[in-house]
């Protein structure tokens, strides 16, 4: 059986530095709601180190922390995306 959608993810055109910790800024809408932040946790919290949530200011803000040998920016944007969040990435 054939599957119906193939997709591609090219994380070449991102610069990594082996054995170094990196982090990725996201902007989330509706963060506030426990549903949106469980999805967000369940869906990368075993990939990443940290995921910190927003502080007083910056509510819809998420700050990720990852081992770039693991996982790409383009990857959470992937896994996020099928899961149905919305988002906004602000770097890199």
């Amino acid at each position: 059986m054939e599957p119906k959608v193939r997709m591609w993810i090219d994380a070449r055109q991102e610069k990594f530095r082996p054995g170094r910790h990196q982090e990725v800024t996201y902007i989330i809408p509706n963060l506030e709601m426990p549903v949106i932040r469980e999805t967000i946790y369940y869906t990368l919290a075993a990939l990443v180190k940290e995921i910190q949530l927003p502080r007083e200011g910056r509510a819809n803000m998420v700050k990720i922390i990852y081992d770039p040998e693991r996982i790409t920016p383009s990857f959470m944007d992937y896994l996020l995306l099928q899961k149905g969040v919305e988002f906004r990435r602000l770097s890199p």
